[in-house]
């Protein structure tokens, strides 16, 4: 089955990313959206969301002001506690609305919220399931802020976005940077490679990169990794080498049906690379900048909604997206709980 071509479904159920956690600050209010929900966010010590909507006449809180854990709508007055959306206060309510305690009646939605990895991500739900624990396949060693943080905005679907990121193929073709690994387009091939199922994806097990970049270098030959897709949408490779350990986290969230905002975290165990910082930072962004503009050239071709064509080996990783992610939102519609329907026979085709 073809991937959708600009008219995503939101998966609900699911973390999302907002933004790098240092942007969130006492007493000053944080604008975002994810899923088509405007969000705001504030830190009280830990960092609390609510969906950006004031209870009264939908007025963005965002706009307000914040003084503790009060926020007061800039249109009417209204407080509302940013901890768990109650409201606090309503002016010019009578004797008579004060004595019937109107005001603890009334919320604004709070959403889950916590920091993994150096970013905060807040919980979309889906009915009234228990959220489960976000990016708990982070080693702790890189429960931190990332040593490099890279954030982009693809202007493109979800889907497309997501499948971009899991996409083998298009390395040798996009990625043509003389500081990357140098692969003739016409002799690359698949290799085989050993993948399991996880909770809410698949794995390619721990092996070694051959032929590796100039920066997997700089760890020590050589190098292993082991890869992690989840979804909604977290690639998480976590690299082995014989000097240093090192760790890259892309995460996407959807902003719209046609918008996408690219997480990229960056993590590493040796403090020598530290003066190296400004450098990787300039090479990751050059990397991701060409997947950006490779996929937003790709919706020029997808507007009219092609026929589109995903074969094995080289789209196999999409197609397992696409079915796992199909069966989540099936499991989610029937009220029932998610059960990965990827099984290690139905991955054996490269191994």
């Amino acid at each position: 089955m073809a991937p959708s071509s600009g008219n995503s479904n939101y998966l609900k159920g699911a973390w999302y990313p907002v933004a790098r956690s240092k942007a969130i600050k006492k007493n000053v209010l944080f604008k975002s959206k994810v899923a088509g929900i405007p969000i705001v966010l504030t830190r009280l010590g830990n960092p609390f969301a609510l969906v950006d909507s004031c209870p009264h006449r939908g007025f963005p809180l965002s706009y307000g002001s914040i003084d503790g854990n009060e926020i007061q709508c800039k249109y009417h007055g209204w407080k509302i506690n940013a901890i768990n959306g109650d409201c606090i206060s309503i002016p010019c309510l009578t004797e008579a609305q004060k004595k019937l305690g109107i005001e603890t009646k009334i919320k604004s939605q709070s959403l889950a919220c916590v920091e993994r990895g150096g970013m905060t991500w807040v919980y979309i739900p889906c009915g009234k399931e228990r959220a489960y624990t976000c990016l708990e396949s982070l080693p702790a060693s890189f429960d931190r802020d990332p040593d490099v943080y890279i954030e982009k905005i693809f202007k493109a679907d979800i889907d497309q976005s997501t499948i971009g990121l899991i996409d083998p193929v298009h390395v040798p073709f996009v990625h043509t940077s003389s500081w990357w690994k140098k692969t003739n387009p016409q002799d690359f091939k698949i290799e085989q490679r050993d993948f399991e199922p996880s909770q809410r994806g698949f794995t390619l097990k721990r092996h070694v990169i051959t032929n590796s970049g100039k920066p997997y270098k700089l760890l020590g030959e050589p190098v292993e990794t082991e890869i992690r897709f989840e979804l909604p949408s977290l690639r998480l490779e976590i690299i082995q080498g014989t000097r240093h350990a090192a760790c890259s986290l892309t995460v996407l969230a959807p902003i719209d049906q046609q918008t996408t905002r690219v997480h990229q975290c960056l993590y590493w165990s040796s403090p020598w690379l530290l003066p190296l910082k400004p450098i990787l930072k300039a090479l990751g962004d050059t990397f991701l900048d060409q997947d950006r503009v490779i996929v937003e050239q790709q919706q020029e071709g997808i507007a009219h909604n092609p026929v589109l064509t995903l074969v094995e080996g080289a789209d196999t990783q999409a197609k397992w997206y696409l079915r796992i992610k199909r069966e989540m939102e099936r499991c989610q519609s029937e009220g029932i709980p998610f059960a990965n329907p990827l099984t290690p026979a139905s991955l054996e085709w490269m191994s």
